[in-house]
């Protein structure tokens, strides 16, 4: 390889470093728009998980005793009941829980964009 090729790389190794630098400069400074969004979006999504916390409790509830009420109507059709309804109780518990973070999730997300799509729009009018 040349002199003139190793220069050439290593001014081009120099320059995407110098890139990168700059890069991270912008990311740190972001601009005051970028920030105000950033901080109505975690803002938002702060007061969604907070209000998303009763309507999660309320569907986790239902199903959990959706589940006991499928063990009992089980239970009920067969002769050795007692064995079969423990192991079925425990079992609707664990499905249950086993989908509670699911269940969050499910909930948090609309509410979530519907506060930010809904202070987006306030500050776009304003």
């Amino acid at each position: 390889m040349s002199q003139s090729n190793k220069s050439l790389q290593i001014c081009k190794k120099i320059r995407n470093i110098v890139c990168h630098i700059l890069d991270m400069h912008k990311n740190i400074y972001m601009d005051q728009q970028t920030k105000k969004d950033l901080n109505l979006r975690l803002g938002n999504l702060i007061l969604a998980i907070s209000l998303a916390t009763v309507p999660t409790a309320i569907t986790y509830g239902t199903l959990s005793i959706h589940g006991l009420n499928i063990c009992r109507s089980l239970s009920s059709k067969v002769t050795p009941s007692d064995k079969i309804r423990e192991k079925c109780d425990d079992a609707a518990w664990d499905t249950t829980k086993s989908y509670i973070i699911l269940i969050g999730f499910f909930i948090t997300l609309p509410t979530w964009m519907w506060f930010y799509l809904s202070m987006k729009k306030k500050e776009i009018k304003g």
